[in-house]
């Protein structure tokens, strides 16, 4: 059997990127610049108009509405740098889980694939959708 092993020091520098990444995701979402936010969505996804920046934006409006801002507490990312196995994408991918508190101070977790496309990490997540819960008094 032959098995691809990725040095420590490769491996934490693509941690490295994909969380400063992350950061700048949701530092954009709360700044309400959502064709910053659609432009980290994975160009394949974006390629093929599986989603569509409008459609995209209202979303992460709705979502914004709902909580306030997201701050991460907690980000792990589980790398996973060789997917050449997978049969329908064998690009480099990551599972990013995002514990964030909203503007009411509840907790939350994301869960997140991220995708390694021409160098750059970009989110598989299309949209967020808000919990069935009325907006905060003061928020519009």
């Amino acid at each position: 059997m032959i098995r691809h092993t990725h040095s420590p020091a490769r491996a934490a520098s693509e941690r490295e990127a994909l969380r400063r990444r992350v950061k700048q995701m949701y530092d954009w979402l709360n700044r309400s610049q959502w064709e910053k936010c659609f432009s980290l969505t994975d160009p394949q996804l974006r390629g093929q108009s599986k989603i569509v920046s409008r459609d995209y934006a209202d979303g992460l409006q709705a979502f914004k509405d709902a909580y306030g801002s997201v701050n991460p507490w907690y980000v792990r990312i589980s790398l996973h740098l060789d997917a050449s196995a997978n049969r329908h994408d064998k690009r480099p991918f990551a599972y990013v889980y995002v514990v964030w508190q909203d503007a009411e101070h509840s907790f939350h977790m994301f869960r997140e694939r991220w995708v390694k496309d021409s160098d750059r990490w970009y989110t598989r997540v299309a949209g967020l959708v808000p919990n069935r819960r009325e907006p905060a008094p003061g928020r519009d």
